[in-house]
């Protein structure tokens, strides 16, 4: 057999490439496209500011309850498969109907006086978060401010 011989022989590799910059090239290439690469945004945000008179902790909260409310009561109906809207107690079930209950509550309150009054939005964590956020858009959408979430009230027999 004639003498040793190696595996990268130049025979073996009649044409030389410089792969040192070859990799930088590409070195270069990969950090600029990790640079321009923006991820796409999923969800969608939503703006929510906690109150600082209330919370879990009674002993630093003020002792001012707000008697006035718009509560939005949203049960999920699982005969149906829907969910099931009230307003203080009044079953709602089109989008133009909630309205109206609310419009006309927040009427009443402002005829008496009273221009600070929340919106309470009652759900229950069975309620799909997209009919929340419909109900949060409506809300938005007819310019009502003070809108909050609360712990949902205890529903007899259930």
């Amino acid at each position: 057999m004639g003498g040793s011989q190696n595996i990268g022989e130049a025979s073996d590799n009649p044409v030389e490439i410089n792969v040192t910059a070859m990799v930088d090239v590409i070195f270069c290439l990969c950090i600029f496209f990790m640079c321009s690469f923006h991820f796409k945004q999923l969800e969608g945000k939503i703006d929510a500011w906690m109150p600082k008179e209330k919370g879990p902790n009674p002993l630093e909260r003020p002792i001012t309850p707000v008697l006035e409310e718009i509560r939005v009561f949203m049960r999920w109906d699982f005969d149906r498969g829907t969910t099931v809207r009230k307003v203080a107690g009044t079953a709602v079930t089109t989008d133009q109907e909630l309205m109206d209950a609310i419009r006309v509550r927040k009427n009443d309150y402002e005829r008496a006086g009273k221009t600070d009054f929340p919106i309470l939005i009652d759900a229950t964590p069975d309620v799909p978060w997209q009919d929340v956020v419909h109900a949060l858009d409506l809300f938005k959408a007819d310019h009502l401010a003070k809108i909050e979430f609360a712990e949902p009230m205890q529903v007899l027999g259930r």
